[in-house]
């Protein structure tokens, strides 16, 4: 993906959520009123969705099931509202209402009034369902979830996540055609967020290029719903769902350049806005990033990382410092650090580089025992262009930069005239952490990644030929 042609990515769809429940995790209770609703319904079209998804019926992990009568007292009224209110959209094909429901009473009363497509979480695995799907002629999104909304989080586990979501949807798809449903007609979602942890998701982050080939080579659709979710917060430090919105439509853009082609969103207009400022023409921005290692084969491991990060969509690898072996900084109990500093350029934003660099780790297999402790992989995104960002969990620049000699040295070989986003220089901070005590010959590096790309390639060639 580094090296593909951004501007022929095809611009995806965006399906605007409009939930009216009491009970939502973002908007529960925003909506209920059948005049708030249409009014939302009508702003998500005005800032781009072209499929509004309606819901009767919270997914929010521990949410209690309710009764088929309930939501259909919720949806309905919406829903024929919604046929009147966008009557000449809707017989244009510009816009498709969509139910958000695993309950086939609520799907057949919602298609019969006109619904286009049938948006279920539980993975169309209840019959009645899928009778349904079929008798309405309807679209089908299939999502995976590991057990039901109540249960999902309760310790969810995987041996490969993107292999067995991918397993799984294709299976249901799979399904889903036996019984008649024509593939064009049908869409798969991996169900971030549920049934699966931080790291669950963030390997699927990562890994969205390769299950979007997985789907478009059968011949389906991939739908993306990230907007608001627990992901977003507990990546950034976000807690208030409300204020996910700009992360969620970063987020999305970097999934969409790795094959989505649908983004579910609460915030349409983000959604476009952060499109949009990917395919514009200004020239790609310039990151640095620091890369440690102290566990196993610390070189490999950071030519690991590197062509970890030259395979990310939009990015490439540009400058490279020589490799240093420094001193543990912070926590002196522990075997000497590998190091070395990147500058990338880039299209993605700082919030989906820094999701890359988090799942990156989790996928090389990091985990965090403690504090400054020792670990297979560390990568820091030290800058990017003149931002400046300050959430919980993100801050560029990178405070701690001016205090590591590990990272200084290294950033100074290859960017001598670097600048913080005020325009000074940076200046060594008065107490110094991470000594160096050799250096390592790039070429070194550089071998170990050569043929850890050449390997890479293999392996991909070798995945597309099962596939």
């Amino acid at each position: 993906m580094a090296s593909s042609n951004y501007s022929s990515v095809q611009k995806p769809e965006i399906m605007g959520v409009l939930n009216v429940t009491p009970d939502s995790f973002s908007d529960g209770g925003c909506y209920l009123s059948l005049e708030s609703a249409a009014e939302y319904a009508q702003t998500l079209v005005d800032a781009g969705a072209c499929i509004i998804d309606v819901g009767g019926q919270s997914s929010r992990p521990g949410a209690d099931p309710i009764t088929a009568e309930e939501e259909l007292s919720r949806v309905l009224p919406i829903i024929d509202k919604l046929q009147a209110q966008l009557k000449s959209q809707l017989r244009a094909g510009a816009v498709r209402v969509s139910i958000d429901t695993y309950c086939p009473e609520v799907a057949a009363a919602a298609c019969n009034a006109g619904v286009h497509t049938i948006n279920d979480i539980s993975g169309f695995r209840n019959p009645e369902m899928l009778k349904v799907a079929v008798e309405a002629d309807a679209d089908c999104v299939l999502m995976h979830m590991a057990g039901e909304p109540r249960t999902m989080q309760e310790n969810p586990f995987y041996l490969d996540v993107v292999q067995e979501v991918g397993d799984y949807l294709l299976d249901g798809a799979a399904r889903l055609e036996a019984a008649g449903i024509p593939a064009d007609r049908i869409i798969l979602d991996p169900g971030f967020g549920f049934g699966k942890t931080r790291d669950h998701n963030c390997e699927l982050f990562l890994h969205m290029d390769a299950l979007a080939k997985r789907v478009h080579a059968a011949g389906y659709r991939l739908l993306i719903g990230i907007s608001r979710k627990s992901l977003i917060g507990n990546l950034f430090g976000i807690d208030d769902p409300l204020a996910r919105d700009y992360a969620s439509a970063e987020l999305a853009t970097a999934l969409a350049f790795s094959g989505a082609d649908i983004i579910r969103t609460h915030n349409p207009a983000e959604a476009e806005n952060s499109f949009a400022a990917t395919l514009s023409s200004k020239p790609p921005s310039s990151a640095y990033l620091s890369l440690g290692s102290n566990l196993g084969s610390t070189i490999a491991n950071l030519a690991a990382a590197l062509s970890a990060l030259d395979g990310l969509p939009l990015t490439q690898v540009k400058e490279l410092a020589t490799p240093v072996m420094s001193e543990p900084a912070y926590d002196s109990d522990q075997q000497a650090f590998a190091n070395t500093v990147c500058r990338v350029e880039t299209r993605l934003s700082p919030l989906a580089l820094f999701t890359y660099i988090q799942a990156i780790e989790v996928d090389m297999g990091r985990e965090k025992t403690r504090k400054n402790g020792p670990r297979l992989i560390d990568l820091d995104l030290l800058s990017f262009d003149d931002r400046v960002i300050d959430l919980p969990s993100l801050t560029v620049p990178h405070p701690r930069m001016t205090e590591r000699a590990f990272v200084l040295e290294p950033l100074q070989e290859i960017a001598p005239d670097f600048k913080l986003p005020d325009g000074s220089k940076l200046i060594p901070a008065k107490e110094i952490y991470g000594a160096i005590k050799a250096h390592i010959p790039l070429e070194l590096l550089q071998t170990e990644r050569a043929e850890k790309d050449a390997r890479k390639r293999m392996a991909a060639k070798l995945q597309d030929r099962l596939n």
